[in-house]
């Protein structure tokens, strides 16, 4: 009887150990919540490059600067040009995994583009400042951008 006791419990230890494994954080990388990137967002800073066939072309940060993005409760966006108070990009938008998953409109091409979003990792957040980056390379070509953005609005 002892014998079945101690086979049992150690039995159930094991289960133990692992049901407390499980139940860890699975996000453990995951960084930002919904509610800290409601609001409207302005790029302050901007870094990127592109390589097509082995040659790097470095971007122009002055054409990112001042580029908005307003990401909505309703988890829809708008991206705004520099300078512009018209939307020029819609879409929705998601949180995965620490990353802003922006899933553009296209209307004269099908709808939403769920199968190619836009993965921006964010790599800093606070009230003020949000921090990603994207990266995509393909045989012969590679891009990278990486924004500092500023929050203007709730």
């Amino acid at each position: 009887m002892k014998t079945l006791w101690k086979l049992a419990t150690c039995v159930a230890v094991v289960l133990l150990s692992f049901s407390m494994y499980s139940c860890g954080d699975d996000d453990e990388d995951s960084i930002g919540s919904v509610d800290e990137l409601v609001g409207m967002w302005e790029v302050v800073e901007h870094s990127g490059y592109e390589i097509e066939d082995g040659e790097r072309e470095e971007d122009n940060p002055s054409y990112y600067v001042g580029r908005r993005y307003e990401l909505k409760s309703d988890m829809t966006f708008n991206s705004y040009s520099k300078g512009s108070s018209n939307p020029s990009e819609t879409g929705k938008w998601e949180l995965k995994n620490g990353s802003v998953h922006l899933i553009f409109y296209y209307p004269n091409d099908g709808g939403y583009d769920y199968e190619d979003p836009d993965i921006m990792k964010i790599v800093e957040i606070s009230a003020d400042k949000l921090v990603w980056e994207y990266h995509w390379k393909e045989t012969g070509w590679e891009l990278y951008e990486k924004e500092t953005l500023k929050k203007i609005a709730q």
